[in-house]
């Protein structure tokens, strides 16, 4: 290992933070004085640290040379101390100190007087004490700790990367992985400048968060690179990338009506990938531009820099100046899958939006996540359709907050602003819950006070707390002072407590009297649910119903007590239909009574928009949940919907089908439910086909997938499989070449024809394609073919796929995907239980550590009570381990218990309507 003196950094950075030349020690010996690591008597803080210790300025000196094990590093705190202590709870993880002290200033003398400190790691991992042999403060301090710590490898913290002989070094600090990196007050509520000195190799590209000012030449063929002095930020925003990285030097992003500055904008990749960054570098600069409109400020940072990472365990980082992507967002080649660009474009919507909402004005602390994850979610739906119409994000966003909805229907469910009381409550506020479920709270509300209002309330909450922190009272406040009315106290009904409110509407036309429609607000429950069902909500429930001529009328109102009547004032007669959740913009589920939902099926039918229909099918799906409408019945209302014109709304059955298939009807009803199923999408991939047509939309191709995917997977069509099959052995090189050959199928398609190719293959095809996963780098190529060889349906080369999930020669962002394939279905997922029962500890210690806590979801597909017993006896002894692991366990066994309540609710009347 190539290591270097810490004397280096030390005298590098000793003009700005460094002790001064009047500086004077209280004893010599500070680097033996800081090697205790001898537990300190008090109990370290369970949760935030105590107040009393505020930072000011950091100034940070790595060396960062990425083929090494480990790291070298200086911090120099700026700090300030509320009154004496030999005392301070700081922050860090699995450093070795050499060195520590906390320097102040004599009042009598004004001289300064480094005092020598010692470093005492707690039991708990992160937390350390910084102790003193006399108290020091109050006033302001200056803390210097020199240390050295390990790169992670499991993409947390300063970790490292392997791409072939080329070795890298990334961040991810949120949410508590800055600690890993240096020493810190490592929590949202402290915002302070950092200067940051990089020690590289010459020959490497340094990327941090703020424009390069200086590199200077250091011997041995090494550079310190310094830059600008940051903008206030937290710790979990402070971003680095090292490495030979390849630097794509954009036109700078043209000033705006806001911002008078041209944005310097740079993309960056790994050696060689450069390139590929065309599609990014071509369409970034229009969703700053909207986003800038949409603020009315100019973008914050001094700079743009967006970074493709290799291995990367989330989709993306929103560092300020230094967003961080995984490479399948990036990397666009030249005909990418329409689910690749369509990624790019919600991702880099979403991250944009961050630099406000979280960057600029960033929560307190993680209780508030939801303000930045939520709105972030929510304006990159917004952006999206605005710079990109025809990628419908509108419906996008309405099919992922249904998906939430299933999640919050769990009695396990936790609130949007569920009170932080653990490190495993931090981890689980990332979440469908957050970001999906917070997105459409928005997005009702917004339809409540009118856009031109909500978007005011915006910019009063950014104006005020500019560089700052807020909190979600602040927001409310101000969305209420833009609206003169109080929004705070009906949207804090769905922040603070959990589940889906379920709306019960029933329409009555009386002789001689204005149609009225009756609500009454619960709590939705599936089949089998223990959670209460007596909760109220403030919601704004707004009904369309046919009105004059061909005209709709809506009529709005908030619904705060369990029940309310609703006057149809626009009504001429008795109308015809009543659609519940006007423009689908409410959270909420729906129910009518079935004479009065056939009409809104069938004659409202085309009358109602896309998102209205997306409701009404999502609906027909949480009554099959809730048992609340027979299977039957359900059932024969598919074909209709599954007819649609608009892809949301055509794919929205699928789900239910697929649960049919896999768990609700008995083996001997297997067969008749995949002809059912057949039947639901054989004329649309007849229509569709296996060739996309000249200028084609996006939302065709997608269409396409879906069904084609179906039918291979789910209805098990043989003439689907039959030409999946051919193509797929043809993309793969099958007999010839084993190259990959991107024109034998369409690229939305190369994953599905991969997969059945590889089921319908023998040995040989599954080696020929494991050797070409191991020889390329293209994350897109490399998550099909992984995908294909774990969608095996043989035994023995089914156990080679999950083995994989060990290989070293997978990133660690893949290593879960045997897993994920083969726990998909129901043989497979047998299989994919064993092995990870055998193989656990070691599959621990590779997963990255921020996802091990949702592993238990992977066999949320188990369907009887006993399957949840086994899950349960295993997890339970090792959760308490995995980041986020109780919560995650306590869902995945609740949808597995309510799975088997389903099966007993609804099987005899599906099989009698597919026996039909």
């Amino acid at each position: 290992m190539r290591t270097r003196p810490i004397a280096i950094l030390l005298a590098a950075s000793i003009a700005a933070c460094g002790p001064s030349a009047t500086t004077r020690a209280t004893t010599p010996d500070t680097a033996r004085q800081a090697a205790s690591t001898s537990a300190p008597d008090e109990a370290p803080p369970d949760g935030p640290l105590p107040a009393g210790v505020t930072p000011l300025h950091y100034r940070i000196a790595l060396e960062v040379l990425p083929e090494n094990d480990r790291f070298r590093g200086e911090v120099w705190i700026r700090a300030r101390l509320a009154e004496a202590t030999s005392r301070i709870w700081i922050h860090g993880a699995r450093m070795d100190v050499s060195a520590a002290s906390i320097e102040r200033v004599e009042e009598e003398s004004d001289e300064r007087v480094s005092v020598p400190a010692t470093w005492h790691p707690a039991e708990r991992e992160g937390i350390a004490a910084l102790r003193t042999q006399t108290p020091v403060g109050p006033g302001d301090v200056t803390i210097h700790i020199a240390y050295e710590a390990p790169f992670d490898r499991q993409l947390k913290g300063l970790y490292r990367v392997d791409v072939g002989d080329d070795h890298y070094a990334f961040t991810q600090f949120e949410a508590t992985s800055a600690r890993y990196a240096f020493p810190s007050f490592d929590e949202p509520r402290w915002k302070t400048p950092f200067d940051i000195e990089l020690t590289v190799h010459r020959e490497h590209v340094a990327i941090a968060n703020t424009r390069e000012l200086e590199r200077t030449q250091l011997e041995s063929g090494l550079d310190r690179v310094r830059y600008a002095t940051t903008l206030p930020l937290p710790t979990y925003l402070v971003a680095m990338a090292v490495g030979p990285l390849d630097v794509v030097e954009g036109a700078a992003i043209p000033p705006s009506a806001v911002r008078s500055r041209p944005l310097p904008f740079r993309g960056i990749a790994a050696r060689g990938r450069g390139p590929e960054l065309a599609h990014a570098m071509e369409h970034t600069p229009r969703i700053v531009a909207a986003l800038e409109d949409y603020f009315g400020t100019e973008y914050p940072y001094d700079k743009l820099d967006i970074i493709a990472v290799p291995d990367f365990a989330s989709g993306a980082m929103e560092n300020a100046g230094a967003i961080t992507f995984r490479e399948f967002l990036l990397l666009l080649g030249a005909s990418p899958p329409e689910d690749q660009v369509r990624g790019f474009a919600n991702v880099m919507a979403h991250e944009l939006a961050h630099q406000w909402f979280g960057n600029l004005v960033t929560m307190p602390w993680w209780d508030d996540i939801w303000l930045n994850e939520a709105f972030a979610t929510w304006m990159a739906s917004k952006t999206v359709a605005r710079v990109y119409p025809e990628m419908n994000a509108d419906l996008a966003q309405l099919a992922a907050v249904h998906g939430a909805m299933g999640q919050d229907s769990l009695a396990s469910a936790r609130r949007i602003r569920q009170p932080i009381e653990s490190d495993h409550d931090i981890r689980n506020a990332f979440d469908s819950i957050t970001y999906s479920k917070g997105a459409g709270v928005l997005s009702m509300f917004e339809a409540w006070v009118g856009e031109d209002v909500f978007r005011e309330g915006i910019r009063t909450y950014l104006r005020q707390h500019r560089f700052g922190t807020a909190t979600s009272e602040d927001l409310l406040a101000a969305l209420s002072e833009s609206a003169g009315r109080d929004v705070m106290t009906p949207f804090r009904t769905f922040l603070e407590q959990p589940g889906v409110p379920l709306v019960e509407a029933r329409l009555e036309c009386a002789t001689g009297a204005q149609p009225v429609v009756h609500l009454a607000q619960s709590r939705y429950t599936p089949v089998g649910s223990t959670a209460p069902r007596d909760r109220t909500w403030s919601i704004p429930v707004c009904i369309t119903y046919p009105a004059r001529g061909t005209q709709l009328a809506t009529t709005c109102e908030l619904m705060s007590a369990a029940s309310a009547d609703l006057s149809l004032a626009d009504a001429q007669g008795c109308p015809a239909w009543v659609m519940p959740n006007a423009g689908a913009r409410g959270y909420y589920r729906w129910t009518l009574p079935p004479e009065q939902l056939r009409p809104l099926m069938e004659r409202g039918g085309t009358r109602l928009s896309p998102m209205e229909r997306a409701s009404v099918a999502n609906n027909l799906r949480a009554a099959f949940a809730s048992a609340t409408i027979p299977g039957g019945d359900v059932i024969a209302a598919m074909p209709r919907i599954a007819s649609d014109s608009v892809r949301i709304v055509a794919t929205d059955p699928m789900g239910l089908a697929s649960n049919v298939v896999d768990q609700i009807v008995s083996d001997e009803h297997e067969a008749a439910a995949r002809t059912w199923a057949s039947g639901l999408y054989r004329a649309s991939a007849t229509r569709l086909g296996w060739t996309p047509r000249p200028r084609e939309d996006g939302d065709t191709r997608l269409l396409r997938r879906d069904v084609l995917g179906f039918m291979a997977s789910v209805a098990r069509d043989p003439r689907v499989r039959s030409e999946a099959a051919r193509r797929g052995r043809a993309y793969l090189g099958a007999g010839g070449d084993g190259a990959i050959h991107a024109d034998a199928v369409a690229p939305d398609l190369a994953g599905i024809a991969a997969a059945v190719a590889v089921q319908e293959g023998d040995a040989a095809l599954f080696d020929a394609v494991q050797t070409t996963l191991f020889a390329t780098e293209d994350a897109v190529v490399r998550a099909r073919l992984i995908a294909a060889l774990s969608s095996t349906e043989d035994a023995a080369l089914a156990a080679r796929a999950l083995d994989l999930g060990l290989d070293a020669r997978l990133r660690v962002n893949e290593v879960l995907i045997p897993l994920s394939v083969q726990a998909e279905h129901d043989e497979g997922r047998e299989r994919a239980w064993a092995w990870l029962v055998e193989h656990f500890d070691a599959l621990s210690a590779r997963i990255a550590t921020t996802r091990a806590g949702a592993t238990p979801w992977l066999f949320a597909g188990f369907c009887s009570r006993d399957d949840a017993e086994r899950v349960r006896t295993f997890f339970e002894p090792r959760i308490a381990g995995l980041a986020g692991g109780p919560r995650n366990l306590a869902g995945a066994l609740e949808a597995i218990e309510l799975c088997a309540a389903r099966v007993q609710a609804q099987r005899a009347s599906v099989e009698q309507a597919i026996a039909r």
